[in-house]
């Protein structure tokens, strides 16, 4: 028990770090951000409905996270979880409560619904 416990502390943030789908349309208020961390034209061809679209790979992303309440509950997702766990970090150690949702074509076999 103690040998799986340590484990889990001590292994990288990005393996343990996505929230289920259905772990998130469950857990998921209104008042609650969801990000889309993908590219323009990614979002553009579709995404989560009432998503915002704030692209990690541009430039002024970090100015933009900066801006971010620091009040509210933020969940990202892009094509994989590969970039969205990047920004979920970046986002966590400026204090902000983030979370890694995962990728797109996953949340919507989970159910959530998609603006094409």
């Amino acid at each position: 028990m103690w040998t799986r416990l340590l484990e889990s502390l001590t292994r990288p943030a990005e393996t343990h770090d996505v929230l289920r789908p259905e772990v998130f349309l469950h857990r998921r208020r209104p008042e609650d951000v969801v990000i889309d961390v993908r590219t323009p034209e990614e979002f553009a061809q579709g995404h989560l409905e009432g998503a915002i679209n704030l692209d990690l790979m541009a430039p002024d992303f970090p100015e933009k996270i900066a801006r971010l309440d620091p009040n509210r509950t933020y969940y990202l997702y892009c094509r994989s979880g590969n970039r969205s766990g990047q920004a979920a970090r970046l986002l966590r150690e400026r204090g902000l409560e983030a979370y890694n949702i995962g990728g797109l074509e996953e949340l919507a076999r989970a159910g959530a619904p998609i603006v094409r």
